[in-house]
């Protein structure tokens, strides 16, 4: 058997008021994430909202211009919790645009963790990137070892338009062959039930062969659903941001077990995996050429609610918490709607 176990968070970056409150502790804003049970899960993705950079962006201009930097002295405290970061939203751009996205992506690699998205969707190869996911392969009467499983992360940025022809038809190429997650930045700010908008896009990007839609950019918790028996996450809110109310200092982050059942092909699959860990790799074309069949995921999904915002160090939330951001996900009614090869659990983590 195959396993992993995953966390996919909402919002974060450390710039703004979470540098300041620092104070030059550059382990401080991650210092209570073990809440989480770090060492229970494979891997964490995050989506990063802002480029990473040794240009010093002024406290006024993060605050009144909405311009971030994350200093790169946090990198190393912050990658020892996610390894997974997805870079397609509406602030990676924010110093000078590709050079400013292109030194963050030089930074992350250096770092050992894996990068994925662009502020720009136009961006056809940016799309879509192969990523060795940890996984752990579990044999009878043997000790289990790690080993990691190609799968697809697909990610665009729709704050600011609506997809262009071609655009999501891009994460095609990489279903039929392979399982694809997709996370889509998109969507208005500080309202707490998705619009037809966001709909009409996780939609189209759900009919084109993804496991599940993750999205975000309201800053808020949001509602969920079941469509065509794929999961859709409208708005996984703030994970760690400084932001100052009871809506935006909380998140639902997902939780996702995931379960392969072994044999020729996986084992194959397997062997392929430490080769697709290097960006834009030609893993996909790879797998083609060997004729690798796409693997069947079974995927157990659950919440993990955090808290977390100005002056309050992110932590995994309370239970009167954990229970309103399942509410406000109508999570319990998702959970019913889901059929195999996917489930849910209520009112759970770890």
């Amino acid at each position: 058997m195959v396993a992993g176990r995953y966390l996919f968070t909402g919002t974060t970056y450390w710039a703004r008021a979470i540098e300041t409150e620092a104070h030059g502790d550059y382990a401080q804003p991650f210092s209570q994430l073990n809440t989480f049970h770090r060492d229970k899960y494979d891997a964490w993705q995050t989506d990063m909202e802002c480029p990473v950079t040794n240009h010093v962006e002024p406290y006024a201009d993060q605050v009144k211009l909405l311009i971030f930097n994350c200093r790169p002295e946090f990198l190393p405290y912050f990658t020892k919790y996610f390894n997974l970061i997805n870079l397609a939203n509406n602030h990676t751009d924010n110093q000078g645009g590709m050079t400013g996205l292109s030194e963050t992506r030089t930074r992350l690699k250096a770092a050992g963790v894996q990068y994925f998205g662009n502020f720009d969707p136009s961006v056809s190869n940016d799309v879509c990137e192969v990523v060795a996911l940890p996984v752990r392969l579990q044999q009878t009467g043997k000790p289990e070892t790690k080993a990691s499983l190609p799968v697809a992360i697909c990610a665009w940025h729709y704050v600011y338009r609506l997809p262009r022809p071609g655009e999501i038809d891009v994460m095609k190429r990489f279903a039929g062959t392979m399982p694809v997650f997709a996370f889509v930045h998109m969507g208005r700010e500080y309202i707490p039930k998705a619009d037809p908008v966001q709909e009409q896009i996780a939609h189209q990007v759900a009919d084109d062969g993804p496991e599940f839609v993750i999205a975000n950019q309201s800053h808020w918790v949001q509602n969920t659903e079941v469509y065509k028996n794929k999961l859709i996450v409208y708005s996984t809110g703030n994970f760690i941001f400084d932001q100052l109310d009871q809506e935006t200092n909380r998140g639902d982050n997902i939780s996702v077990k995931l379960s392969v059942k072994e044999g020729d092909n996986v084992r194959k699959w397997l062997a392929l995996g430490p080769s697709c860990f290097t960006y834009q790799d030609d893993c996909l074309a790879k797998a083609q050429a060997e004729g690798l069949k796409k693997v069947q995921l079974n995927l157990d999904y659950s919440v993990v609610a955090s808290q977390g915002g100005y002056k309050e160090l992110t932590h995994r939330a309370d239970a009167a918490t954990q229970q309103a951001v399942e509410q406000r996900m109508n999570w319990s009614e998702t959970c019913s709607q889901l059929k195999a090869p996917y489930g849910c659990e209520t009112n759970s983590g770890l």
